[in-house]
C-alpha cells in the first residue's frame, strides 16, 4: 500500500512539472533569420530575455527593445514606437515565423522564419 501511494504522489508530482514546462510562456536566447534586401542578404538576430526581445547588432550589442506576448502558438511583439508584430511559433518553441508587421519592414520579414541558435 506504502509503495502505491509513493509511485502515486511521484506520477502527480511529475505529471506538474511537465504542464508547467509546457505551458510556459516564456522563450530565451537567440533566433537568426536571413532576410532578402533587394541586393544583399542580412542576418537578423532577436535575443529573447525574461519579458523582452532586442535586436542585436552585428557586434553583438542590443539595440533596438520589445516587449512580447505568447498566447498559444501566436507571438506578439510590441515596439515602443507602436510597432507591433505577430508571428506563429512552432509548438517546440525552436522556431516562429513572422505573419504581419505595423510598418513598411514587413515588405521584407512577412513569412521569414526564425530559428532558435543552439549554443
Amino acid at each position: 500500500m506504502k509503495k502505491k501511494l509513493t509511485f502515486g504522489l511521484t506520477l502527480v508530482l511529475f505529471s506538474l512539472l511537465v504542464l508547467s514546462a509546457c505551458g510556459s510562456k516564456k522563450l530565451s536566447g537567440d533566433y537568426t533569420a536571413k532576410i532578402n534586401l533587394l541586393l544583399t542578404e542580412e542576418t537578423v538576430t532577436l535575443r529573447f530575455k525574461d519579458d523582452k526581445v532586442f535586436e542585436i547588432n552585428d557586434s553583438g550589442e542590443e539595440k533596438k527593445e520589445a516587449t512580447y506576448e505568447i498566447n498559444d502558438n501566436e507571438l506578439k511583439m510590441k515596439y515602443p514606437d507602436d510597432i507591433t508584430v505577430d508571428a506563429v511559433l512552432s509548438k517546440d518553441k525552436k522556431s516562429f515565423t513572422i505573419k504581419a508587421t505595423d510598418d513598411l519592414s514587413g515588405i521584407f520579414i512577412n513569412n521569414v522564419k526564425f530559428t532558435k541558435k543552439e549554443k
